[in-house]
């Protein structure tokens, strides 16, 4: 039986390409995750792609996250930057908290895999010339998260 593979962010650049990708080896059983599943994008997918699921979920919604993620064998989750949130409150770090959602939603739901788009420090790998660059930052926080609860 095919292994069921969640991808975030299915209806967008990143996570769509990735969507595509698996789709065409046709070795898994694909749930598209969209926050809106009556979008023209999302109606589209399920058009183009026949057998799939669409799940509807938003990151700032942990119980969305974790039906959507039920039964799910692998993730692949991404998160995007808000950069209004981010110019309205410049301390918010909404990316790093959406990426530690999907990041527990994987692990509560039972994920036996989870793939996971990540971006190194800029701060880091400029010795502290380029210290503001915050959706870097965030994304490697989430993955310094996502490190700590591996075995």
């Amino acid at each position: 039986m095919a292994k069921l593979i969640l991808i975030v962010g299915a209806t967008g650049l990143q996570g769509g390409s990735v969507f595509k990708a698996l789709y065409a080896t046709g070795k898994y059983k694909n749930r598209a995750l969209t926050r809106n599943p009556n979008s023209d994008v999302a109606k589209n997918l399920l058009k183009k792609y026949p057998g799939i699921e669409l799940a509807k979920a938003d990151a700032d919604d942990t119980a969305s996250l974790r039906q959507a993620f039920r039964g799910a064998d692998i993730v692949f989750g991404m998160t995007q930057a808000n950069m209004m949130a981010k110019e309205q409150d410049p301390t918010c770090d909404e990316e790093y908290e959406h990426g530690k959602a999907i990041i527990d939603s994987a692990i509560s739901e039972g994920a036996n895999s989870l793939v996971f788009s990540t971006l190194n420090s800029m701060n880091t790998n400029s010795g502290g010339k380029y210290p503001g660059v915050k959706h870097f930052e965030s994304k490697c926080k989430a993955e310094q998260y996502l490190l700590s609860k591996s075995d």
